[in-house]
């Protein structure tokens, strides 16, 4: 029981992992800096509202602080 456990969390540990890679692939897309993209890709930034305030004109370095 203890290795279905296991194998358990580190799939999760690893499906967390894949979803802040693309999280910060996608921050980074948008035209953040890739040290920008790491800390909005492991808070709770909302990437729709970063695409919406670059898509809006919004400056990254402002829309950076927006979104933390």
């Amino acid at each position: 029981m203890a290795s279905s456990a296991a194998a358990w969390e580190e799939q999760v540990l690893g499906e967390g992992a894949a979803v802040l890679r693309w999280r910060t692939e996608q921050f980074c897309l948008l035209g953040f800096a890739a040290s920008e993209a790491s800390e909005l890709a492991a808070s709770d930034a909302d990437l729709g509202q970063a695409r919406y305030l670059l898509g809006s004109g919004c400056q990254p370095d402002l829309a950076f602080r927006i979104l933390l």
